[in-house]
This record gives structure tokens, C-alpha cells and sequence, in this order.
């Protein structure tokens, strides 16, 4: 505690005894993008995190998680194209005077290329996000050596939903168990790992529904989203005003292209300040709340019950010495922001709206559905000196960090795991979806 107040403290300090803002020398940069933050950012270390208690042995493990960081999807790269016309008026207006952003800043955006991969292969996983994939399968075999070792057929479960960026995470993910094990046949499994994309009401009257976004319209008329585009034209010097897509394109440029894992920022969010970076993230939330999240109960809490009934389905076969060792799905925000919902997890007092941006709030994107975001669940068999008879336990994770909120510190008894998970073996979404969507994106 005492080195995270001294940390606090210097980052204040630098901050202020510099004459201006600058970017490339900020010691606390502002690293939170939304759903677009790298995992490198706001990951923990199951190898640190694993409970380990005295007479208990871990004996299956359950996994669900989002596939790696990945590149914008085809609109959102021509915006990024587009905005990438403006780097010469920005420079230029540096050079007149009329810009206040750092010399080294400028001159970092000035020799910047984009990766021209990012761009023409839009929504195809990126090289970080297989790295991603791959050190989590490499921290997960450390963790637990003796379950993992010599997995044969019958002890894996590795199941991607459609798309080729989730094929990827899978493969990325195997790879890093570091043992000669194959990936599934493409047979999808949409009741588990991603229910919501064949539900014909879902994607109809949310997914699919611009009224969705309402509250991010609202919040784009307020005072908090246009002081954040002021200050970025004031900034720049520039003559002419940003619209909210460019303001997108170059906050996409910024998150899209920091490297998590080489701790390598984009030049283009010196464009930014932390204050502005945190309206943006805002949007993010924003959008998750309502699409996938508690803004839409309804949906979430019915859907994102599907992957936890299969959990308990897992755990009671391992339980009888007849399940998998270690499972695996692969899937996308979506289901993620869904199963939180489910667990009632970081919910908020008071809705999120547009009106307000609560800088207390418990739903951020951030740290809840980035690239590559994770439910782990742990599987214990333990028993007494001297007794006979085992009893079981459950630990959970979210990005490798314990789940604290659940249970006792993110260790359910068996009881307890029952009691919450039980009810979702008996949930149907047949005729909840109404049809079944076949457009599947």
C-alpha cells in the first residue's frame, strides 16, 4: 500500500513541474481504452492468484474467455484512413505556432507509419493478440503443472465459436499449454459460447436496434463530451472543428496501435489528455452497458445463464472422475459483459445514463471485457488428515485475478456453487429467442 502511495505521489509530481503536458515523457500514461485495452494493461497472474490450501488438489479446469486484441472492423478502418489525412495540418500547425503540443509529440506523430495490416485485414486477430492467447496458456500450464501434464484426448475441451480471430485465440491458447494437443472439429456450439448471436429477438430488438444507443447520443450533447472536443481543437491549433467520428478515428488510432505487451503507446494519444481519454472510455461503457449489459437485463441475464449451466455440467463429470481436465471456449465481449450480469457482478447503484458520467462507477470496460478478458473456474478436491472422504471446492478468476465478490473471497464450497449455478441447468432459450438469427457476423 505504502509503494502504490508513493507511485500515486510521483506521477502527481512529474505532472505538475513539467511546463506543459507531454506526452511521450508521462511516467503515468493513461492506459485504458474501454473494451479496445490491451490485457497486457489490467491482467493479473493466475500463477500468483491460484488459491492453494493445504489437502486440496485442482482436478478440472473451466475457461471462458474473449479472443485476443484484434484489428478495426472495415468502417472503423476507413475512419482511421480518413483521419490520417489530417497529420500534415497538425504538424503544420505546430510549426506556425498555434499548436500547444510537445516537440518531441509532434515530431513522434510526424514519423509514425500505420500498419498497413491493421487496415486492409480488418477485424483479423493481431499479432499481440496472439501473444495474448499464447502467455496466458503458458502462465496457466505453470500454474497448474501436475493437472496439465501429459493431457491426453479425453482430458481437453478447446471450442471456438464462428470467426476465424476466435480459431486463432484457440490456437494461440493451445500452443501455450506447450504439449502437442488439437483443436476441436468446427462444430459450433452457439448454446455455449455464444448463444446471443442465433437469437433472432436479441438481434432484432437490441443488438441490431439503434435506439440502443441513446444514452451515448445523450452524452455526446453534454457539456463533459464537447468540452473534451474543444480542448482537443485548442490543442491542436487548428482552424476547422472535429466531428464525433473523427474524435472516434483518432481514439481508435491511439487504442488500436498501443502495445500492451511491449508497453509501446501510440504517438496519436498525445492528441489526448487523461481527462479526455477518460470521456472516451465513457462511450465505451456506455455502449457495453446497454448492449450487452444491465441496460438490457432482460437479454443478458437469460443468455449469458447458458456457458455457467455448462460449468456446473463440467464440474459435476469431473466431480464423478468422468470429466475433462481442462475446457476451453472461445467467444467475444458479448458473453463476457453477460455472464457478469448473470453473477450480478459490478453492478451500479444508479443505471449508467448519458447524462452523467459517474468517475465511481463499477461497470468499466476496461477492466471487465478488454481484449482477451477471462473467467477462469478452478475445480478443488480436498480432504481431512486422516479421513477418507473428499470434499470440493471452486475458485474463480477474472483476468487472473481472484473474484473476490464471489463466495468467500472467490472460493465457493461445493454447496454454495450449487446453490447459484444450479438454477441455470433448467434455462431454455428457444422459444425466448422467438427464431433463430442466421446471419451470423
Amino acid at each position: 500500500m505504502k509503494f502504490l502511495t508513493l507511485t500515486v505521489l510521483v506521477c502527481f509530481y512529474v505532472k505538475n513541474v513539467l511546463t506543459s503536458e507531454c506526452y511521450w515523457n508521462t511516467e503515468c500514461k493513461y492506459n485504458f481504452f474501454g473494451s479496445k485495452t490491451p490485457y497486457e494493461n489490467v491482467r493479473g497472474d493466475i500463477r500468483d492468484s491460484v488459491v492453494r490450501t493445504e489437502g486440496c488438489e485442482a482436478i478440472s479446469i473451466w475457461v471462458i474467455m474473449r479472443h485476443g486484441k484484434r484489428n478495426p472492423g472495415q468502417i472503423f478502418a476507413r475512419y482511421i484512413q480518413h483521419i490520417l489525412k489530417y497529420k500534415d495540418f497538425i504538424v503544420s500547425s505546430y510549426e506556425v505556432g498555434n499548436s500547444s503540443m510537445c516537440a518531441q509529440d509532434i515530431e513522434n506523430i510526424k514519423n509514425w507509419n500505420v500498419d498497413l495490416t491493421m487496415l486492409s485485414k480488418p477485424n483479423e486477430m493481431a499479432e499481440e493478440g496472439y501473444q495474448e492467447l499464447l502467455r496466458i496458456g503458458n502462465r496457466i500450464n505453470e500454474a497448474f503443472p501436475e493437472l496439465l501434464k501429459e493431457l491426453q484426448k479425453k482430458d481437453h475441451l478447446f471450442l471456438p465459436g464462428f470467426g476465424q480471430r476466435l480459431k486463432e485465440s484457440a490456437k494461440a491458447f493451445i500452443k501455450g499449454l506447450n504439449q502437442n494437443l488439437t483443436l476441436e472439429n468446427d462444430t459450433y456450439d452457439y448454446q455455449i459460447v455464444a448463444p446471443y448471436s442465433t437469437c433472432g429477438k436479441y438481434q432484432v430488438k437490441v443488438r441490431r436496434n439503434p435506439d440502443v444507443y441513446q444514452e451515448e447520443e445523450v452524452y455526446k450533447n453534454t457539456a463533459d463530451y464537447i468540452n473534451m472536443k474543444e480542448r482537443i481543437i485548442r490543442k491542436l491549433g487548428l482552424s476547422f472543428t472535429f466531428s464525433n467520428q473523427d474524435i472516434t478515428a483518432i481514439y481508435d488510432l491511439c487504442r488500436y496501435t498501443s502495445d500492451g505487451i511491449s508497453n509501446k503507446p501510440c504517438p496519436w494519444c498525445a492528441v489526448f489528455s487523461t481527462e479526455d481519454l477518460q470521456v472516451l472510455e465513457y462511450i465505451d461503457d456506455l455502449r457495453h452497458y446497454y448492449r450487452n449489459g444491465y441496460g438490457v437485463s432482460q437479454y443478458s441475464q437469460r443468455l449469458g445463464q447458458m456457458p455457467l449451466a455448462d460449468l456446473l455440467r463440467k464440474f459435476e463429470q469431473a466431480k464423478n472422475r468422468k470429466g475433462k481436465k481442462i475446457v476451453s471456449y472461445f467467444t467475444h465481449a458479448t458473453m463476457m459483459d453477460m455472464i457478469l450480469v448473470v453473477l450480478n457482478l459490478y453492478k451500479d447503484t444508479n443505471p449508467l445514463t448519458g447524462a452523467h458520467r459517474d468517475i465511481n462507477r463499477k461497470w468499466r470496460t476496461s477492466f471487465l471485457s478488454t481484449f482477451t478478458s477471462n473467467m477462469i473456474a478452478v475445480l478443488n478436491r480436498c480432504s481431512k488428515p486422516g479421513q477418507d472422504e473428499y470434499f470440493y471446492n471452486v475458485a474463480f478468476y477474472w483476468n487472473e485475478k481472484p473474484l473476490l465478490d464471489l463466495c468467500n473471497r472467490g472460493v465457493c464450497s461445493w454447496q454454495e456453487f450449487e446453490d447459484i449455478f444450479k438454477p441455470f441447468l433448467n434455462t431454455t432459450i428457444t422459444e425466448f429467442c422467438e427464431f433463430k438469427w442466421k446471419n451470423i457476423d
